[in-house]
């Protein structure tokens, strides 16, 4: 019986950090950025301070057969970047980085309010009311400018100076930067709090070290470890459950990622940037009517485009098993699943990008000979894929009378039919593989006979 291709351990928060600095944790490079405001790091550092659960996190080990592009975690050293990492991490990215930025960079943090105002912050606990058990833990994490002043009456009153460790030290103000190492921070403090008529005051730092600090020094997180056999599949699985708050993960994320390990910019071959249109202006440009801001094609998506280079991919290895003699269940499908567009590999994406994009091209020109001119008049967006792909594969003779009459033909029957309304993935293989037999003289697709 197969066992777990994953375990579950508790890892110290404080290690956890370090690999992140030395780039021995590093992040999937389709991640979005850091986006967590003040508030919600406030939050975070306030139920660390209570030894309080925030979530388990998830990674990946290298070196398996989901070869991601890894990129550091914000803020990280140059250093971080030329090394290697051992695990990616796959869920937590917001809580490590928030962390890492708060308390192991010792940079200013550069983040933004709640109502996504750019700022830059240091954050501090407030040592009196961290230890007042009637004191919401919260309101003791304090954010100030990065001058370490705040000030009120339009910046014209300073009403709390921490900008050097004596006024740290007089205002009993500690420098979240500094939770993992105390001992310089305490000496000082403990310097300028000296002398029996100050004792209590010590003794609170020293209540405040045991009931916070102590709890970030000894803090352990769940990791829940994906061993580097894990699949692509499975990946992409894991990624849609865990992205339940935020935007799930699409195949064509994963698969830029796995291609920008080659070197290779998918996102700018779809989106293109400021000196070259991307595939997908270009095609929502296809055709476009003079009164309207995109063409019949504006609703291709980056993951349809990949489905027909999938197709054509497995096609061919079909036809390479069946010359080898391979038959009936050791033949490969021919398919546009997501985890064909997960296993289509780099050189037969650039293999088939141009003829694709030109057969989506053509599928333009078809729909405007049947008067469907703008994407609202179109019955199955799904049916542009086969269109496309099949005809990316039978070229220029689709402007046969006789093509041109069948393909009519199968276009209606599977708008009439109600065909590609749903769980269209078998349908779409099956008429790539079927319309160009037919067109060139063999037994009438499913579709058609439907």
């Amino acid at each position: 019986m197969a066992g777990s291709t994953f375990q579950t351990n508790p890892i110290d928060l404080s290690r956890l950090l370090d690999e992140c600095h030395r780039g021995i944790i590093q992040l999937p490079d389709f991640q979005r950025s850091w986006v967590w405001d003040e508030d919600r790091i406030k939050s975070l550092i306030a139920s660390i301070s209570r030894a309080f659960p925030v979530g388990a996190l998830m990674s990946l080990d290298t070196g398996g057969p989901v070869n991601f592009k890894p990129r550091p975690v914000e803020g990280a050293p140059l250093q971080a970047r030329q090394t290697p990492p051992q695990s990616l991490l796959l869920d937590g990215q917001q809580r490590m980085t928030s962390l890492y930025q708060v308390t192991l960079r010792g940079k200013v943090v550069e983040t933004t309010t709640p109502k996504k105002k750019r700022v830059k912050r240091w954050f501090y606990l407030d040592i009196r009311k961290a230890i007042d058990e009637t004191a919401d833990r919260e309101e003791a994490v304090i954010g100030v400018p990065e001058d370490r002043m705040e000030r009120t009456d339009f910046g014209r009153e300073v009403v709390l100076d921490l900008s050097t460790p004596v006024k740290e030290y007089a205002a009993l103000m500690y420098p979240v930067s500094q939770v993992f190492d105390w001992d310089k921070w305490q000496d000082g403090f403990d310097e300028y709090w000296s002398g029996d008529a100050h004792k209590e005051v010590r003794e609170q730092f020293r209540l405040f070290k045991r009931q916070v600090l102590e709890n970030f020094k000894y803090y352990r997180v769940p990791v829940i470890a994906l061993d580097r056999s894990t699949s692509k599949e499975a990946v992409c699985v894991v990624f849609e459950k865990v992205n339940t708050g935020g935007k799930a993960l699409d195949a064509f994320e994963l698969v830029t990622a796995m291609y920008a390990a080659s070197g290779h910019e998918l996102r700018k071959d779809w989106y293109g940037d400021e000196d070259v249109k991307g595939r997908h202006r270009r095609l929502a440009d296809a055709l476009r009517p003079a009164d309207s801001d995109a063409g019949i094609l504006a609703g291709v998506g980056n993951t349809d485009f990949l489905q027909a280079a999938s197709l054509f991919y497995t096609r061919d290895k079909r036809r390479k098993a069946e010359q080898a003699g391979k038959e009936g269940k050791e033949l490969p499908a021919v398919s546009g699943n997501r985890q064909a567009l997960l296993d289509l590999p780099l050189d037969a994406y650039k293999q088939y990008e141009t003829q694709v994009e030109r057969g989506f091209v053509q599928a333009s020109k078809f729909l405007h000979m049947l008067h469907i001119y703008r994407i609202f008049d179109l019955q199955y967006q799904s049916q542009i894929v086969p269109l496309a792909a099949i005809l990316a594969d039978i070229g220029d003779a689709w402007e046969h009378e006789a093509n041109r009459a069948r393909l009519i033909q199968w276009y209606w029957n599977g708008v009439f039919g109600e065909l590609y309304g749903s769980a269209v993935e078998t349908r779409i293989a099956r008429d790539f593989m079927e319309v160009p037999v037919w067109l060139s003289g063999g037994l009438e697709p499913s579709t058609v006979r439907a």
